[in-house]
């Protein structure tokens, strides 16, 4: 009687067991946070100007897909944008050249400035977008689609030859995911 009481015992916990989906279990783990850090690039081409100021457009997509995130894109509840920051790289050409441009994320300005492109260049100045709600403003938009296009557009003056340069843009995310 003992041992029928026992056996009765293991089958009733086996079914238990059995009876449960892969739905039930996944409800049951926690949320957890993925780091991504990642940098695109924009290259911008103006040719020399003759005295006057000339417009110019380049954009790249920025995405929170990589190999850590490829296979939660589905399951995303948050993405919290910690970073987003830009600086000029590679410059070739004109030393005198400026630009008045505006760095633009989901098409919306996100800053604006004005300087002589090599001067910034060879001093590595880094253009950072503080503002939290900006911020959550391009996370929420990663979030909904996984990419978004940020673009750096505006006015160039180089009279003394043409610009080469790359608009180097490094972003920083928290992405929750929900197993």
């Amino acid at each position: 009687m003992k041992r029928r009481l026992i056996a009765l015992c293991i089958c009733c916990a086996c079914l238990s067991f059995s009876s449960c989906d892969e739905d039930d279990v996944v409800g049951l783990l926690p949320d957890f946070d993925v780091s991504l850090k990642e940098t695109e690039n924009i290259p911008v081409k103006v040719d020399q100007t003759d005295g006057e100021w000339v417009s110019f457009s380049s954009d790249a997509s920025i995405s929170i897909e990589n190999s850590d995130t490829k296979n939660h894109l589905n399951k995303i509840k948050s993405v919290k944008l910690t970073k987003l920051s830009y600086k000029i790289i590679n410059f070739v050409g004109d030393e005198n050249g400026q630009v008045d441009a505006s760095f633009s994320a989901h098409n919306q300005v996100a800053l604006t400035n004005a300087f002589t492109v090599k001067t910034e260049a060879d001093n590595g100045t880094v253009y950072e977008i503080k503002e939290v709600a900006e911020l959550n403003r391009i996370g929420n938009a990663l979030k909904a689609g996984n990419t978004i296009m940020v673009k750096y557009e505006g006015n160039a003056l180089c009279d003394n030859g043409p610009m080469d340069f790359v608009v180097e843009v490094q972003y920083e995310a928290t992405i929750t995911v929900d197993p």
